[in-house]
């Protein structure tokens, strides 16, 4: 039987390669975008309008791929924003899009979806996710926030989930040469112009100047798409070899000694073994 996907901000970058990647291994793949017509010459892809800060748009899109595909297998939490500057100089409005993006939209599209998944008694949910969830780095405090936020939702959430079935996978890529990667570094040249900026000119004037390219997002496709072929018993996992060498030298807990902490904390072993409380 065919398994049916929806993607997030999948109308260029890291999303369309996936989007493509998935429909080539034979998927029924939804790819969500904000404006109509971008998927026109996409073989394969059925363009579904989403807006992730949009709890209306949200339910439409789920709903329309609900009915075509008689349910949604695979969730990716793909749609992302990204902001470069020091926080000092940050704007309130861009931080918050952010969240609302990378954060909320990731919860709005996980909430919609979960019902039908419950109700099958299977699904499986995909976070894409960063290193910058993982390590905090300078002139990216408004980006890793988001993301530090989106591994914590998730280690919950699939504490929450396992009980009816369905899994939660975080995808920690490293950087890949996308749309997004190269607009940043226009914003980030455009800090010298923010509140407060001169003292952290130096700053960001090096980081635009010695920003690294990143690899070629199909190759962080594939590997996604692999996690979706056969859902890995990690919560966590490495996308690409950068993220690799992150795990190695950080000793990255991959998501199970966090659950038997939290487990323990919580007192939930009969959650997690189906049973009621005891």
């Amino acid at each position: 039987m065919q398994r049916s996907v929806l993607i997030s901000g999948a109308s260029r970058g890291l999303g369309l390669a996936t989007a493509r990647e998935l429909a080539e291994r034979g998927y029924t793949v939804f790819a969500g975008v904000r404006k109509a017509g971008i998927l026109r010459e996409e073989p394969g892809l059925a363009e579904v309008l989403l807006d992730v800060t949009s709890q209306s748009s949200v339910e439409r899109a789920v709903e329309l791929a609900r009915r075509e595909a008689d349910g949604i297998d695979i969730l990716i939490n793909n749609a992302g924003l990204h902001a470069f500057g020091a926080l000092e100089t940050a704007s309130e409005r861009r931080f918050r899009e952010l969240l609302e993006v990378n954060l909320l939209g990731a919860w709005r599209l996980s909430r919609a979806v979960l019902p039908c998944m419950r109700g099958r008694g299977s699904g499986h949910i995909l976070m894409v996710s960063s290193l910058s969830g993982l390590v905090g780095l300078p002139a990216d405090g408004q980006y890793a926030a988001s993301k530090f936020a989106l591994e914590g939702m998730s280690e919950s959430l699939a504490l929450e989930v396992q009980r009816f079935g369905v899994r939660v996978t975080l995808l920690d890529a490293g950087p890949y040469d996308t749309d997004m990667l190269r607009r940043n570094k226009s914003t980030l040249r455009m800090a010298a112009s923010s509140r407060d900026s001169e003292a952290y000119e130096p700053l960001h004037r090096a980081l635009a100047e010695h920003g690294k390219a990143g690899e070629p997002p199909g190759n962080a496709a594939r590997i996604i798409a692999s996690a979706v072929d056969n859902p890995p018993d990690p919560l966590r996992i490495p996308v690409g070899p950068v993220a690799e060498q992150v795990f190695a030298s950080l000793d990255i807990d991959c998501g199970e000694r966090a659950k038997q902490v939290a487990i323990d904390a919580s007192r939930i072993r009969w959650w997690m073994r189906g049973e009621g409380p005891q």
